[in-house]
């Protein structure tokens, strides 16, 4: 053990990677701040527009420019069949906007974003009601619309569950840094633009509008997320063209089902998107991306149960006004996709260790099983005929990373955090070789292993929360909102389709739109 421990303290420090600075400033993005935040930084790449990461982390922090291309399909639930204009919300799949797009009486609220209609209300109901809902019912003839896009689309990507309708921290990017007022101030402000406005819950249409008001001269639409990710598009008629629009049934018309495999395909169908949206509908521009990682600033949660997820509740004013103005001034350069697929490289990064730290850290993993693995991992980057493993350490972090054409101050930050986190690796793992080559004792392995899940600890990668291949009949279900309890954010598993309804529970305990507390937002209230 204590030889264990000397390797580790003699060979821990993070290399110091040659790299053309930045110009950085106390109040601006810095490289210290990336090293501080460099899994943040890394895990954010990994989980950008990706359900599965994105809802675990779902907190968001980061602002991607970003490209939706010609030719790209959405959908949209209206209550009639007119073609939208206006400020109003796309859906990326279909089942995703079907479930808004309801006859009968009564308006079917707006396309994504409202509690899909299809599980029973919940308490947090009460807060997030849509307009539609609160206006007399009448007669409503609902039609799913079908747009398509006729030219490439210039938006803005909030990431994590930025659509997600809760006191928690999922609507910091849009409260703190895009609009500057807090939700609750936004909807008692805006009563009576609120109304003249787009269907939806209320915090939404406001933030809607707001961020269209102030960024719609640089982007044509914000991409969120919550239980599916939607478009908010500032504008029906510029860049996307009506397809059509096919009537939906009355809840009591005949062939019409309501019953609970309906929210089952609901989920599985957001399963689908887990590990990305597929067929580079949204296209980050990595290159450019504005994360609050990268400044010097408190994202403390004032939440302790909740303490792992960061916070802009706490920043400081100023700060938040200046990562704004990094947004806009991001959102401001000429459109083009990353030159660097920064998400790709984490993913490759990803893929070589997430398995195999697991298989080092199982209790059964034995002292030889343990020692070939770090001799798979490590033997590309060992020189056998010289006996410092500085340089063997240093070609094992900069693997993924040699050569890549890193340009913009931003992928300055970027390869500051992506090469922190592989340098823990790599020391860690080369830091544990010798150890166990020096002794084969129990306790040498089990220190490893301790190592390794702190390691892990550190990395904290999504991959390990997945679920293990879920029956045809089941699906694997992760809390988002607004659905899901305390263990499916915790211990995200394999459901069956009864199950699926009766799963709630962790996005109620923080509202909003309604009785905040005032010391939640009083801070920045009116900024």
């Amino acid at each position: 053990m204590a030889l264990l421990l000397a390797i580790l303290l003699g060979t821990c420090a993070v290399l110091a990677i040659s790299q053309s600075p930045i110009l950085e400033s106390h109040n601006g993005p810095n490289k210290e701040s990336a090293r501080a935040s460099a899994p943040q930084i890394f895990n954010a790449l990994h989980s950008s527009m990706r359900q599965w990461g994105s809802s675990l982390n779902h907190n968001g922090m980061s602002f991607f420019p970003a490209t939706i291309p010609a030719n790209t399909d959405f959908y949209h639930g209206s209550p009639t069949i007119e073609p939208v204009v206006g400020i109003e919300w796309l859906a990326f799949e279909i089942e995703h906007a079907e479930g808004f797009a309801r006859g009968g009486r009564g308006g079917p609220g707006r396309g994504p974003g409202e509690r899909p209609p299809i599980s029973p209300p919940s308490p947090n109901e009460e807060y997030i009601q849509s307009k539609t809902q609160r206006r007399e019912n009448g007669e409503a003839t609902a039609a799913l619309h079908h747009y398509r896009t006729s030219r490439d689309m210039r938006v803005l990507y909030l990431d994590g569950m930025s659509a997600g309708k809760t006191a928690m921290g999922t609507l910091d990017q849009q409260e703190y840094v895009l609009c500057n007022v807090s939700a609750v101030d936004m909807v008692s402000k805006g009563a009576e633009e609120i109304e003249a406005g787009p269907n939806g819950p209320a915090v939404d249409v406001a933030f809607a509008m707001q961020m269209c008001r102030d960024f719609g001269h640089v982007i044509e639409g914000i991409v969120r997320m919550e239980a599916g990710f939607e478009l908010i598009l500032c504008n029906f008629t510029k860049s996307i063209d009506f397809v059509s629009a096919t009537p939906r049934p009355a809840p009591d018309a005949p062939g019409y089902s309501s019953d609970v495999l309906q929210p089952f395909e609901f989920i599985r169908g957001i399963g689908h998107r887990y590990h990305g949206i597929t067929a580079g509908r949204v296209q980050a521009d990595y290159s450019n991306m504005v994360s609050a990682f990268f400044y010097s600033v408190n994202l403390t949660n004032p939440d302790p149960a909740h303490s792992s997820l960061p916070r802009l509740s706490s920043t400081d004013p100023t700060a938040l006004k200046g990562i704004k103005s990094d947004v806009l001034s991001a959102l401001s350069k000429p459109s083009k996709t990353s030159v660097i697929d920064w998400q790709g490289v984490v993913d490759l990064i990803v893929t070589r260790y997430s398995d195999r730290l697991q298989f080092m850290a199982l209790s059964r993993t034995s002292h030889s099983s343990f020692q070939k693995e770090l001799n798979f991992l490590l033997n590309m980057f060992i020189d056998y005929s010289a006996t410092d493993i500085t340089t063997s350490v240093s070609r094992c972090t900069t693997h993924y990373l040699d050569g890549l054409p890193v340009s913009t101050n931003t992928d300055h930050l970027l390869y500051t955090a992506v090469t922190n986190v592989t340098s823990n690796i790599c020391n860690t793992l080369f830091s544990l070789r010798s150890a166990l080559l020096g002794s084969n004792s129990t306790s040498t392995v089990e220190a490893a292993k301790d190592a390794i899940n702190d390691l892990t600890a550190y990395l904290s990668w999504t991959t390990w929360l997945e679920c293990k291949k879920c029956a045809y009949d089941e699906v694997c279900f992760v809390a988002v909102w607004p659905f899901g309890g305390v263990k499916e954010h915790e211990k995200p598993s394999c459901v069956s389709k009864d199950e699926v309804v009766s799963k709630r529970g962790y996005w109620e305990g923080g509202r909003v739109g309604g009785r905040v507390p005032p010391d939640e937002y009083g801070r920045h209230r009116g900024a």
